[in-house]
């Protein structure tokens, strides 16, 4: 074999080597890029849900002054239990160490089991019962705004709230759909690109993700921001987005946001849909949809969509417990009349305005309720009351103001 002919070959070696390392270092990239978006999902969604957890926990105990009815008194002990135990859950997973706010939590989760254990037969608060209701509510406001600010360690050093021991209490949540197999990576790729109108290109996927539904998750850059976008795995559906960009101005009004979020969902084929509650925060609209059948507003059957005020385009998206919960239901007629209804409202509340509608109740049963529009010293409230039995079943509160229409 001549020189030539070898010069020849070590040349094709040499590309081919080339090709083959070029691979190798492209589908490492690929690894990489997949490993950085999930760790940046989970970091994102660890505070995100820890900060809305202890924000529920306080918007429990504004309402217990107000509770009148074991459903009541049960439903807050166990609803303060839950966020607190997710709360300490997440705590665990974040690279910090905080063990004064870990045993926050614990003492949160204790206080909560002891309201929701001795709520049977319960009408009233005594005295010293209310006194504490408000200590502990202005504790957990402060964990809240602590946990609201960029560096987390800030709140490390909260003292441990004391409060009383009692047993455990079980937390039911429906069961979600699940398939075998559902939809392949390309096609809740294609289903994600279609529902947010964006080219699939630009999204990378994170892996799949187990919470109440399994879900494909992808990344993408839109609008300076990192859009993390959920797909439902046994239907390609898409459950949740969220983009983390900041709105610097807003200079769309609230009707327009509301427009633009009624026109997304019907877009995306959400009808028999009505916007319920409403709220600005940082420059987004978040608007609350719920499903409404026969006049009767379907309560778990709720969507909600962000729009950013200064483009108009949607920031996030929330569809998971309609997923879960929607249905065409069989609603029955209720046993007890509007007026004797309204006697399980507080006397220092004045009714304004009332409608029917189904609830969530403990366990996962769902409820029929007449829910009152009330207004008191404090403020306005919406006080459910069971329709079946006549008992005072949940309360909320109510608020009206520059930022929107929408209840804590």
């Amino acid at each position: 074999m001549d020189k030539r002919r070898w010069i020849v070959l070590l040349i094709s070696f040499n590309f081919a080597l080339i090709a083959v390392l070029g691979g190798f270092v492209y589908q490492k990239h690929l690894e990489l890029e997949r490993l950085y978006a999930e760790r940046e999902y989970a970091e994102a969604w660890a505070i995100s849900r820890l900060s809305d957890s202890v924000a529920e926990m306080e918007l429990f105990l504004g309402k217990g002054p107000y509770a009148t009815s074991p459903e009541v008194f049960a439903a807050l002990g166990t609803g303060i239990y839950n966020r607190a135990a997710v709360a300490a859950l997440i705590l665990e997973k974040l690279p910090l160490e905080l063990e004064e706010t870990a045993a926050f939590f614990a003492a949160a989760g204790d206080f909560a089991s002891a309201l929701a254990r001795t709520a049977y037969g319960r009408t009233e608060h005594t005295a010293e019962e209310l006194a504490k209701l408000r200590t502990f509510s202005e504790t957990v406001t402060l964990v809240g705004a602590a946990i609201s600010r960029p560096d987390l360690a800030a709140f490390a050093g909260l003292a441990q709230v004391e409060a009383e021991l009692a047993g455990s209490v079980s937390v039911f949540a429906p069961v979600a759909e699940r398939a075998e197999a559902g939809v392949t990576v390309e096609e809740a790729r294609a289903a994600v690109a279609a529902f947010m109108d964006l080219k699939e290109g630009i999204f990378v996927h994170a892996g799949l993700r187990e919470e109440s539904l399994s879900t494909h998750a992808f990344l993408a850059r839109v609008d300076g921001g990192d859009f993390i976008v959920e797909a439902c795995r046994a239907r390609g559906q898409v459950v949740r987005a969220k983009n983390t960009r900041q709105v610097r101005s807003a200079p769309l009004s609230i009707d327009e946001g509301l427009r633009l979020a009624e026109t997304f969902m019907a877009r995306n084929g959400y009808t028999e849909m009505e916007p319920r509650h409403w709220q600005v925060v940082a420059g987004e609209l978040v608007v609350r949809f719920v499903h409404v059948q026969d006049g009767v507003w379907l309560y778990p059957d709720w969507v909600e969509v962000s729009v950013g005020l200064d483009n108009g385009r949607m920031t996030g998206f929330s569809a998971v417990e309609y997923v879960l919960s929607h249905r065409v239901r069989e609603l029955p007629e209720p046993a007890v009349l509007k007026e004797q209804a309204m006697g399980a409202v507080p006397d220092a509340l004045k009714v304004e305005d009332y409608h029917l509608a189904v609830i969530a109740g403990p366990g996962g049963r769902e409820l029929l309720c007449y829910v009152f529009r009330c207004r008191g010293v404090n403020g306005c409230f919406l006080v459910y009351v069971n329709a079946m039995s006549g008992r005072q079943q949940e309360i909320r509160r109510l608020v009206e103001d520059e930022t929107g229409f929408f209840v804590r």
